[in-house]
């Protein structure tokens, strides 16, 4: 279903999901399948199509839930092989409460994402095997990998994170180093023209997102401050161009729902005041966690989100989905600061 240049990705799925531009330009996107804040059992699930086109097409489960359980926390990428990698967690249920934790997973596409090998073990370092994957798996170097896991202490309580290194393509995982200070939750990476990682994180106590610099020299964060408000939150980062790094989040403040962009043209030193480029309004209670990529040289982006309602689809908007957006750089930034966007990598 397409409409207002949105395309369902899935019904009856909460979502999270994680939009990927393959380096066949196809668009690959993973999230989870129940209709439930995770309270339900499921699976992680994906959907592929072409960038031109419209329709997308489920092709296969990623990471399948365990008895009595779900897969529903992902962190997605390709590595420099090709091969399509997804870290996964989730919960066990017992009366649609969380009684335990489902495991840290790690699954291998080397086909595309038709078939999966998933690893329930895999080599990670002993105290990231309880934390919840997010967010995009990156490619740094020629073999080089990272990813971010995070550690909840509770409802209202701070949150640690962490970002992990694999030096093999990501056969092994062996080297983490703790992102971000005090309270750090959902982290979006991002790889810097110096080398260093940007991260958008979350925080948890009161849900405002702050970006820190990950010096792989030093192999420490440091702490940028703040780029929203309370409960504008989680967030995708990613390079458009050569210059300018792309920041997408949910708004999840009451008589704001919607999602929001932030752009930097100086590598995350300052940013352009933000833009609401979607709103669902006053019947949405769940939304968000948009995933973005570039589809071409003038600035054609893609969002992935989820929704509990979504307004534009007339015929039934209260319904769990999965949805992608098709929307330009160009008609939310000033001419005079889209001029400065160099596209000649993209």
């Amino acid at each position: 279903m397409t409409c207002f240049g949105l395309s369902v990705v899935a019904t009856h799925a909460c979502g999270w999901p994680n939009l990927t531009k393959l380096d066949n330009g196809d668009l690959f996107c993973v999230y989870f399948n129940a209709p439930s804040h995770g309270l339900m059992q499921g699976d992680l699930v994906c959907s592929k199509r072409k960038p031109n086109e419209t329709k997308w097409k489920r092709i296969s489960i990623v990471s399948k839930r365990p008895p009595n359980g779900n897969r529903m926390h992902l962190s997605v990428g390709q590595a420099h092989n090709g091969d399509l990698l997804c870290f996964s967690s989730g919960f066990i249920l017992k009366d649609e409460k969380f009684v335990g934790f489902a495991g840290h997973w790690l699954s291998r596409s080397m086909d595309g994402g038709l078939t999966w090998d998933e690893e329930k073990h895999p080599t990670i370092p002993q105290k990231l095997k309880s934390c919840i994957p997010y967010g995009r798996i990156i490619r740094i170097g020629k073999t080089t990998l990272a990813y971010s896991c995070y550690r909840s202490q509770g409802r209202g309580e701070p949150s640690e994170s962490w970002v992990c290194f694999s030096d093999d393509d990501g056969l092994t995982w062996k080297r983490f180093y703790k992102l971000g200070r005090n309270d750090s939750n959902e982290v979006a990476l991002c790889s810097l023209p110096n080398g260093n990682l940007l991260a958008a994180v979350r925080t948890h106590v009161d849900h405002h997102l702050k970006v820190c610099e990950f010096s792989l020299a030093e192999k420490r964060s440091i702490e940028k401050g703040a780029v929203s408000l309370p409960m504008q939150h989680p967030a995708d980062l990613i390079r458009v161009g050569t210059n300018c790094l792309l920041m997408t989040y949910g708004l999840r403040n009451r008589g704001l729902m919607g999602l929001a962009v932030r752009v930097s043209l100086d590598f995350g030193k300052t940013w352009l005041p933000p833009c609401t480029i979607h709103q669902f309004g006053d019947k949405a209670t769940d939304v968000g966690y948009p995933s973005t990529v570039c589809l071409d040289k003038k600035g054609t982006l893609e969002t992935a989100y989820y929704t509990d309602f979504e307004p534009k689809l007339t015929a039934k908007p209260n319904c769990y989905r999965v949805i992608s957006k098709k929307w330009s750089l160009k008609d939310w930034m000033h001419p005079d600061h889209f001029v400065k966007i160099s596209f000649a990598n993209n």
